[in-house]
């Protein structure tokens, strides 16, 4: 016989009497069916509950227009048989009563462990897994420990996954201290910078490592320090010997330059000199604009007097002053032209590669066709740069735009989540349960790709 029934049983009994009341420890209705009372004499009657007139009794949670059995002791005119609903071999609602209560304390001992920081997960997974094992005979009250069984189940796994994020992010963020320390003392101090600001990057990316994430920060940026410290004294120990590298250099030109018999054989000692001091490494903007201002002072005035001796060439020097008045009206006519192709942008590049090839036009004329070509040319890269910077204010804008959009559309979709959020707390069914929550995690992950592409599109900018 089935336990469940769409509508009462059909006692065939005119005067049978049919009661409801509500079982509060549960939050049931429970329907109750008194039938097939018979007088002295065998004549039916109507039952009473306290007499001795051999009727039956059919006993049942009543819920959304079902039926189900709790216990049936049929009539005596029946045989007078007991039969219960299935979970029970006694008295249903005390057995029922028990159940709830035995939930409400299994509840109450997780809640009571997970008060502790650092709760023990399987022992919390431990003590709800014997919630289950307890029969569930879906009453309101059963639904509703079952829905705060599963709350606290979320919240355990919560915290375990959080626990295991902590542990994970804390042994990458020692790896990253340790790969750190291993670069206070490099070969190749540009390579190891270039590491340690990768090493900052993917610290910045690393989540948090609970209690001794502030710990952990303290010792790596400490270890940064110390590193950068190192860079700087080694770098100022560098320019040290650098300088003085320069400073000889600068002794070896005025002693070149003393005494000149042959000016082919010291220019090219000047040269030699030069390219020695290319080599040199900088000492620093100021430094190096000061060491090179002495330099060119001993350079200048050789080669000051040598030109005094090289008149004869000004007509060699009226042939490239042509030559390069030719590239300066080559390069007004690209400036005027508005044409930022790269083609144009090369050949804006190749002119002063041919400047430095047809050689100097004299110093009286040198310095003027040079601020020429400069104009011309800076009016080039200038309207390029202007060119150029329009069209990235409108890329900027459009990427505002989309992640404006995508912002209304998370804001749209939390609000879903809400919603959804609000009728789980309402639904009785485990069914329909399941369903929402598959509803709620598709929206939190349409939520979180969204989010990835804004993260994305901001680093960018």
């Amino acid at each position: 016989m089935s336990d469940t029934y769409n509508s009462l049983p059909d006692f065939k009994d005119e005067l049978a009497v049919t009661r409801e009341r509500m079982h509060y420890p549960s939050g049931s209705r429970i329907v109750e069916v008194l039938y097939g009372a018979k007088d002295a004499e065998g004549n039916a009657v109507s039952p009473n509950a306290d007499a001795e007139d051999g009727h039956g009794l059919f006993m049942a949670i009543r819920s959304e227009e079902e039926y189900r059995l709790l216990c049936w002791k049929h009539s005596a005119s029946e045989g007078g048989a007991v039969e219960y609903g299935e979970g029970f071999d006694s008295d249903p609602l005390a057995a029922i009563e028990e159940n709830i209560k035995k939930k409400d304390a299994i509840l109450d001992e997780a809640r009571e462990l997970m008060k502790s920081e650092e709760y023990d997960n399987d022992a919390v997974d431990a003590v709800l897994f014997k919630f289950g094992a307890i029969p569930d005979h879906k009453t309101p009250k059963e639904q509703d420990l079952a829905g705060r069984c599963n709350g606290l189940l979320s919240r355990n796994k919560a915290d375990r996954d959080k626990k295991e994020s902590v542990k994970k992010n804390t042994e990458a963020k020692k790896a990253l201290i340790e790969e750190a320390k291993s670069l206070t003392s490099p070969e190749d101090w540009d390579s190891a910078t270039d590491r340690m600001k990768e090493l900052m990057e993917l610290w910045k990316k690393t989540g948090r490592a609970g209690a001794d994430n502030d710990a952990l920060w303290e010792e790596f940026h400490g270890t940064q320090q110390t590193f950068y410290d190192k860079k700087h004294e080694f770098f100022e120990a560098q320019r040290t010997e650098r300088i003085a590298a320069k400073e000889g250099i600068i002794a070896k030109a005025a002693e070149l330059t003393k005494e000149v018999s042959d000016f082919e054989e010291v220019h090219k000692g000047l040269e030699a000199l030069l390219e020695e001091w290319k080599k040199s490494g900088t000492t620093g903007h100021a430094e190096d604009e000061r060491l090179w201002q002495a330099f060119q002072e001993v350079r200048n005035a050789f080669y000051a007097r040598r030109n005094e001796l090289r008149k004869e060439r000004d007509s060699e020097y009226n042939a490239r002053r042509d030559a390069k008045k030719d590239l300066i009206e080559e390069a007004k006519k690209y400036a005027q032209s508005e044409d930022y192709s790269r083609t144009a942008a090369d050949r804006m590049k190749a002119i002063n590669e041919e400047w430095k090839k047809i050689g100097s036009a004299g110093k009286r004329y040198e310095e003027t066709l040079w601020k020429q070509l400069r104009e011309a040319q800076d009016a080039f890269w200038n309207g390029k740069r202007s060119s150029d910077s329009q069209r990235h204010e409108q890329w900027l804008e459009n990427t505002k735009s989309a992640i404006e959009r995508r912002k209304l559309r998370i804001e749209n979709i939390g609000a879903n989540v809400t919603k959804l959020k609000e009728r789980l707390e309402t639904t009785a069914s485990d069914e329909k349960k399941e369903q929402i929550q598959g509803w709620i995690a598709e929206n939190e992950e349409q939520i979180k790709t969204l989010q990835d592409e804004i993260d994305r599109m901001e680093k960018e900018m």
